[in-house]
């Protein structure tokens, strides 16, 4: 019998996320049972000079963290390549509301790769007590959400897997292009078991993903782990692409660019960003907006896949809005439709999980039909791609 349906749980996968100027300020850590680093004024023992950039109501250095509690990023830079060849991924990443810290050390040509694993987890815990009161600044004071996450490009990616071993005080991991260290990050990988994202290229002739990013997830403990290796991306197309020594490293090794940074940046961001948010923000939509990019995306050359980002169906927020649905039967066995006042240009049906499981075998634009005679008792989501260019999720039950 048919029925109208008012989703109790509908939602867009566009991204809506807030947009913030970028405030800067630099601070030095230090760790008192090493020596070395960068910087100075730290205190005793090792110095680790960290440029920190931040969501602010406006823009410049050292003014107000804008109204709200962050997250924390921390990232680390490749081979013989400076904090600020980031700009335009840090740039990003701070309008979109996250906190993000760049240690400075170890950028010659003989570095540790130890001790800038070592500075990744002590800078990413030094944030988060920036929270409290303290003697370096208090302009995060009550502003943290208490959440972090380390990252890292090339030889910073794989100094994040030696930050992250045995790390639990970190909410997740990501890397872009890692590269294997001394000591091993498939070996400190191991001992990885936050949700872990290894993002690679598959032009990338500096640190091919067979001999590096597919190692490392295949050696990562994660239970919720993911390996997306990008069509025509190579190494330095995670960055800013200015750097001199990561370009003449890649020209050298046979391989060079055809993308422009912005289109590449618009690649892997499109993964990063919903990840991110879905982890250290709590947004089912964005979880829901990785899985769907991971399933569908025809920019993904070779993916590998543990675990989803998919909330729970209990866990779904209801909408703040309402629009009006016609979905019959639910529950239902054999088939369902739904019918909208919107036309439809795509649907699809996807599993509690997150998985992919078929298209319409009927769309009439405002009216779609499934077969699902072949589908296993549940809960699923049925996704909209309307007109307008959102896409919208209902639940339906199989009986």
């Amino acid at each position: 019998m048919k029925y109208l349906v008012f989703l109790l749980m509908l939602f867009s996968i566009t991204s809506k996320t807030q947009t913030y100027q970028t405030g800067t300020l630099t601070l030095t850590f230090n760790d008192p049972t090493r020596t070395g680093g960068f910087g100075s004024g730290g205190g005793p023992g090792r110095q680790i000079q960290t440029e920190i950039y931040y969501p602010a109501a406006s823009a410049g250095s050292n003014v107000p963290v804008a109204t709200g509690s962050f997250p924390v990023i921390v990232f680390g830079h490749g081979f013989v390549m400076s904090w600020d060849s980031y700009d335009n991924i840090y740039k990003e990443l701070s309008q979109r509301g996250y906190i993000v810290a760049l240690p400075r050390t170890e950028g010659g040509f003989s570095p540790s790769h130890s001790d800038f694993g070592k500075d990744l987890s002590l800078v990413a815990a030094r944030m988060l007590q920036l929270n409290n009161t303290n003697t370096l600044t208090n302009l995060f004071v009550g502003k943290l959400n208490l959440k972090s996450a380390i990252g890292g490009h090339s030889m910073g990616g794989g100094a994040s897997f030696l930050a992250a071993e045995n790390n639990n005080t970190i909410t997740c991991l990501f890397n872009f292009a890692a590269a294997e260290t001394n000591p091993k990050a498939t070996s400190a990988a191991k001992k990885v078991t936050v949700p872990t994202l290894i993002l690679g290229g598959k032009g990338d002739c500096v640190t091919p993903h067979a001999t590096n990013q597919d190692l490392m997830y295949d050696s990562c403990a994660s239970a919720t782990k993911f390996e997306i290796i990008l069509k025509t991306l190579t190494h330095c197309d995670f960055s800013n692409g200015n750097n001199f020594n990561c370009n003449f490293g890649q020209n050298t090794s046979g391989c060079s660019a055809t993308l422009s940074i912005q289109n590449a940046q618009k690649r892997y961001m499109n993964f990063l960003n919903p990840f991110l948010d879905r982890l250290l923000k709590d947004n089912c939509t964005e979880g829901q907006r990785f899985m769907d990019s991971l399933n569908l995306s025809n920019t993904i050359a070779l993916k590998k896949s543990s675990g989803t980002l998919t909330c729970s169906t209990q866990g779904l927020n209801e909408t703040n809005f309402k629009v009006e649905i016609s979905l019959f039967p639910n529950p239902g066995n054999d088939h369902v439709v739904v019918q909208t006042q919107s036309k439809v240009v795509r649907a699809m049906i996807f599993s509690s999980d997150g998985k992919f499981t078929g298209f319409p075998v009927e769309n009439e634009g405002t009216s779609i039909k499934f077969k699902t005679d072949n589908l296993n008792k549940g809960m699923y989501m049925i996704s909209l791609f309307l007109e307008d260019g959102s896409v919208k999720y209902i639940r339906w039950i199989k009986e």
